[in-house]
């Protein structure tokens, strides 16, 4: 797989399941797939987890994270679920992945964060939502990575890489 592919597989989960706006009802998404999301203060950087057998799918979540950290989470551990089928444990944590059955590898962690972010900030959704600030000229990058992500409820700092990857973005500012 690659990231391509994982992006495809979010947008056609969305599709699935009907959603066509910002914010994505991320709970919903993992609920849909069988998933319980499961909210508990975890100890060092552990920022969530998927545990899955034949009788359950479970999606454990750091609760001492801000909210928007919280959301790119689960959607970053559904990625994993849809993304990475027969992989029974993920846990992943802000400095990396640890898989704490099979060793875990960067390939993986790369799809589950690009899910996520097409999961979270679909670019049909982006592309539109910029058509609209943009028309207000006056609007300056900063500004626009502020109300997008509010408008998106994941970090500014997700809104301003995904604007970048999309092209909306350069280091120097919008892209004309």
């Amino acid at each position: 797989m690659n990231l391509w592919d994982a992006e495809r597989e979010a947008t056609q989960l969305l599709d699935k399941l009907g959603i066509e706006s910002a914010p994505v009802p991320v709970e919903e998404v993992a609920r849909s797939l069988g998933a319980e999301v499961v909210y508990q203060a975890f100890e060092g950087d552990v920022s969530g987890m998927v545990y899955r057998d034949p009788a359950k799918k479970l999606v454990g979540v750091n609760s001492s994270h801000a909210p928007n950290r919280q959301r790119f989470t689960v959607a970053h551990e559904v990625g994993h679920l849809v993304l990475h089928e027969g992989k029974p444990v993920f846990v992943d944590s802000f400095e990396g992945r640890i898989n704490w059955r099979d060793g875990a590898s960067a390939a993986e962690e790369s799809e589950a964060n690009a899910f996520a972010a097409e999961l979270l900030m679909p670019r049909i959704f982006v592309d539109r939502e910029v058509k609209k600030a943009l028309q207000d000229r006056s609007l300056s990058p900063a500004q626009l990575i502020a109300d997008m992500a509010k408008a998106f409820k994941v970090s500014q700092e997700s809104m301003r890489y995904r604007l970048e990857n999309l092209g909306v973005l350069d280091p120097g500012g919008l892209v004309s």
